[in-house]
């Protein structure tokens, strides 16, 4: 995988995931075909400490996996957000990370009020940055009627 592909809807979807949670790490899957995402799948997040780490609910995910599966999909990146810090692998995320060849998103809100999505790519068990591609479809904001 060089890079990944967002629409401008589904990366609107994925941070106003994270900025109607503010306070805890949201996490996900996202799937889709080769590069192209097609399909964000909110996982609940049962970690102990949610405002600093996330870890997501089994069962949720094999339903997340199950419901790809039935539409043709395959997973193709894992996302959380950081609701404090940097969009960039803590140490913690670098721990936990399972799955080489899928794209890991990270959605910063330190500032709030502009909200940075960064994707990265696990080789030898260390994180690299990945291209993230959004296309340029003109999208509406958060909580804005269509």
């Amino acid at each position: 995988m060089t890079k990944i592909n967002l629409s401008k809807a589904l990366y609107t979807q994925l941070i106003c995931e994270a900025q109607a949670f503010p306070n805890v790490e949201v996490c996900g899957l996202l799937g889709g075909r080769i590069e192209a995402c097609s399909a964000l799948y909110p996982v609940k997040n049962i970690s102990p400490d949610p405002e600093r780490s996330f870890y997501m609910d089994p069962q949720l995910q094999l339903t997340a996996l199950r419901a790809m599966q039935l539409d043709g999909q395959t997973m193709l990146g894992i996302y959380h957000s950081h609701p404090r810090t940097a969009a960039l692998p803590s140490p913690r995320d670098t721990a936990y990370a399972a799955y080489p060849g899928v794209a890991y998103l990270i959605v910063s809100l330190a500032i709030p009020t502009r909200p940075v999505v960064a994707a990265f790519i696990l080789v030898d068990g260390e994180f690299e940055p990945l291209r993230l591609v959004v296309d340029s479809q003109a999208q509406r904001g958060c909580g804005e009627e269509v």
